[in-house]
């Protein structure tokens, strides 16, 4: 399905030591810049879309310098951050925001039909129809996402979307870095999904995905169970720490998770000095932009409870 996100770059790309190390400094400069920001309580960027708008050049680029082969390797990584993208230009779509939607796609690397399907369509209920005959030969169902927005609007097409998405990339052949990184991400998910199905009284074992490293009986016998200690269990089992108490905030949970998803990467880029350090590099973009947004929005939040939502 990454492929049919996907528009390819212009060029081949450049030599993968030259790229490397251009990828190190780079890496370094977001460390400083996030350092900065910190410093003075503000991330800079003074939207929600200005901060993905950077995070989406920042990817494009290094996606430019890349080799053929390493852009098909990671193009399963770049389609999953696209997969937000493509909810953003709905979400302008809706509100008839179609600025900020030329905005978003200017950085954005999306394939050239969804693009149209964004800048052609008159409504939502069209681009969804577009945006779902794009993705049909790969996915091969054309109907579930309409049917999504249909029934639950754009939340149910973006649960459905990344369903998909992720359902379909970890059926495929992947670099074992690449598949570490998926097998972590749909841990993640799953575990989130437990959460809320244990905070909020909710049974709906179908929402589990296969392809973590939890077995997804587990997973929805504890969600059947109601059982918060086999949650912890769960939580501690891959993090090595117990899940937050159910009444505290999702995302301090979330950051637990994908704090350890950092450091899996950052473990891989000294395993696989390519696609490894490429990957790490790809995903510290990602928490630099999630990182920013917090900070956007914790004005005035006392330091230790926003410490506990930033992801390391």
């Amino acid at each position: 399905m990454s492929a049919q996100l996907l528009r390819e770059p212009a060029g081949d790309g450049f030599p993968t030591d030259y790229v490397l190390a251009r990828v190190r400094g780079r890496r370094a400069v977001l460390s400083s810049e996030w350092r900065a920001a910190m410093a003075r309580g503000h991330p800079g960027p003074t939207s929600d879309a200005a901060i993905w708008e950077g995070l989406l050049a920042e990817l494009g680029w290094l996606r430019t310098q890349l080799n053929p082969k390493l852009r098909e390797t990671l193009a399963p990584v770049f389609g999953l951050f696209e997969l937000k993208t493509l909810v953003l230009a709905l979400r302008g779509v809706i509100a008839r925001r179609g600025a900020e939607v030329l905005r978003l796609l200017a950085e954005s690397q999306l394939a050239e039909p969804l693009r149209r399907a964004f800048l052609g369509e008159p409504d939502a209920p069209a681009a969804v129809a577009a945006v779902a005959h794009a993705l049909g030969p790969v996915s091969g169902d054309q109907v579930s996402l309409q049917r999504a927005y249909a029934e639950a609007g754009l939340k149910g097409f973006e649960t459905r979307l990344t369903r998909q998405y992720l359902e379909t990339v970890a059926a495929s052949r992947l670099h074992p870095a690449v598949r570490a990184f998926f097998e972590a991400f749909i841990d993640v998910r799953n575990l989130m999904t437990l959460y809320k199905h244990l905070r909020w009284q909710v049974t709906d074992t179908s929402a589990f995905l296969p392809g973590g490293t939890v077995e997804v009986s587990r997973i929805r016998r504890t969600s059947e169970g109601k059982d918060t200690t086999a949650l912890d269990a769960l939580v501690r089992e891959i993090v090595g720490r117990a899940a937050p108490p159910l009444a505290m905030s999702e995302s301090a949970l979330e950051s637990i998770l994908l704090a350890r998803l950092s450091a899996r990467l950052r473990r891989l880029s000294t395993e696989s000095e390519d696609v490894g350090l490429l990957l790490d590099y790809a995903w510290r973009v990602y928490v630099h932009a999630r990182n920013r947004a917090l900070l956007l929005h914790s004005q005035g939040v006392d330091a230790a409870v926003l410490e506990k939502e930033l992801v390391a």
